[in-house]
């Protein structure tokens, strides 16, 4: 069972780093479809806001002073381009994504959280109202997906996008199930975790592979190269008989993989940024890759020290 600081750090962790990445999901379907299907702009932008509203909430009354140092140095929030590509967004689309919820937490400071019974009642709450929300993007992003694999509907975007999405609030939705029932890791979990967020690095390369303008072919090439690398620790997962060594050099694969892949997604937005190259997604979605990639090697690292 989770003691309440083990309760309170894994909450904080968990709901910066998921509402952050939902509140983005939903900016991009938001700016993919055309402008007539107006029940799915509001429903995306409802949720969208409902995440900024929760992660406020949880920036100005939980955070400061309550998260590790190795969590809050790991980049798995914020990163050093995030307000740079929330503007850049802000600018090209005419949005209005809230930039403030990132200059705050850029500013929280990191220490050992101090339990006290608000700060555990209101993280419970703040766990509750999550699980609502993205079990609520859930069956949106299903719908969407139906619709538009039924030719009812059309997204600039490709429609496997909604899989992964749906696949990574899955993940959020045990992770919050976990957390309300207070249940320790399991190794089982962890084996499931690096497997499928393995199969979403994969989908990232692709989706940087195939939003790149082809103009730009090193960096079509080198996308592709991750997949094929991501593809063949993929097969090593879904073939491996598991022990305890070989799940460990697993592990170690993957990070050592991620490390690169989270340096050539730093390079694809350093170029965008320098107006060096072109994508045909909305700048954010980078920021949101490279904070996936970050959560990823963050979490690998943790799962050793605590297995």
């Amino acid at each position: 069972m989770l003691s309440d600081n083990e309760f309170i750090e894994n909450s904080l962790i968990s709901n910066l780093y998921y509402l952050r990445t939902l509140r983005e999901f939903c900016a991009r379907v938001e700016l993919s479809l055309p402008s007539f299907y107006t029940n799915y702009i509001n429903k995306a932008n409802n949720l969208a806001k409902r995440c900024e509203n929760l992660g406020t909430l949880i920036v100005n009354n939980y955070a400061n002073n309550n998260i590790p140092s190795v969590a809050l140095n790991s980049s798995i929030f914020v990163t050093k381009y995030t307000i740079t590509l929330e503007e850049l967004t802000n600018k090209l689309f005419n949005y209005n994504m809230d930039t403030s919820i990132t200059k705050n937490e850029l500013n929280l400071k990191p220490s050992i959280p101090t339990s006290t019974k608000n700060l555990i009642e209101g993280l419970e709450r703040v766990n509750n109202e999550a699980l609502e929300i993205a079990n609520e993007f859930i069956s949106f992003s299903e719908e969407l997906s139906t619709n538009i694999n039924n030719q009812n509907c059309f997204c600039f975007y490709y429609n496997s996008l909604n899989n992964n999405t749906v696949y990574e609030m899955n993940v959020y939705t045990l992770v919050l199930e976990r957390l309300i029932n207070r249940n320790n890791l399991d190794p089982l979990y962890v084996i499931d975790y690096e497997y499928g967020f393995n199969k979403l690095m994969s989908s990232i390369a692709t989706y940087i592979r195939g939003e790149c303008d082809p103009f730009y072919p090193d960096i079509v090439k080198e996308a592709n190269d991750f997949y094929l690398e991501y593809s063949n620790l993929i097969n090593e997962y879904e073939n491996t008989t598991i022990t305890s060594e070989n799940q460990s050099n697993m592990t170690n694969n993957s990070i050592e993989l991620a490390k690169r892949f989270k340096t050539f997604i730093e390079t694809c937005i350093e170029k965008l940024i320098k107006k060096e190259i072109y994508f045909t997604t909305p700048p954010i979605t980078k920021d949101n890759a490279l904070t996936d990639v970050n959560y990823f090697i963050y979490n690998l690292e943790q799962n050793i020290k605590e297995l």
